[in-house]
Parts: C-alpha cells; structure tokens; sequence
C-alpha cells in the first residue's frame, strides 16, 4: 500500500452490479413515463381578447340612501386600489346570487348601479 493511500484513506466502493443498473433503469424509465403523461395531459389555453366583456351588467340600485335587506348578508368588503374612498360592499342573496354595492365613504352616498352575479 502506498503512503498517500495510508495518509488518506480512500472509501471503499461496491462494485456497480445488475442490481443498480436494473434500479437506475427503472427511475429512468418512470422519469420518462412522467414526462410523456405530463405532456399529453397539456391542452392550449384559449387567448381572452382585450375588448370581450362578460355577460355580467350593471342594474339601477333600487335606493340612493339605503342597501335593500333582499340583497342578504355582508360577506365582504373591497377597497377601490386607484381611488380609496370608493368601497365595495359584497352581499349574497338566499339564491347565492352576488350583488355588489359602491360606496364613496368621503361623500357618504351610493353609485346609482350595482352589479348582480348569478350562481350555477
């Protein structure tokens, strides 16, 4: 045994048999499998074009002081990001139907259209 092998003790590695290259085929293959299902799974998403507008359409607010009891429960609140004394207020009817009323809190007073959405 040289010196250097003396000095630095190598670690002793087991022989490469069938038995790894049987696993590391194995891995390969399902890597491989795992990709082609990843890939067939894969379907275009449709591109939205910027001018289409949903279906979804403003209605007149049925008081200009007042949120009907009809609209439900509050479930939410939203803050206008550009404009911060303009809040939406989020109800939900028994159908579940959603309705969303505008307010401008520095003004005190209610945007004469909100918007209803359906539930399926």
């Amino acid at each position: 045994m040289k010196a250097i092998h003396k000095q630095f003790p190598v670690p002793y590695e087991a022989p490469r048999g069938k038995f790894s290259l049987l696993v590391r085929r194995f891995v390969g293959a399902l890597f491989i499998l795992a990709v082609c299902l990843v890939t067939c799974s894969c379907r275009k998403i449709e591109p939205v074009s910027a001018n289409a507008a949903g279906p979804l359409q403003f209605t007149p607010t049925k008081f200009a002081d007042a949120i009907p009891d009809d609209y439900g429960p509050l479930i939410g609140l939203t803050q206008n990001p550009t404009d911060p004394g303009w809040v939406g207020l989020w109800f939900q009817k028994p159908d579940r139907t959603i309705t969303a009323v505008f307010v401008q809190i520095s003004q005190g007073r209610i945007y004469e259209k909100t918007l209803t959405i359906p539930r399926k």
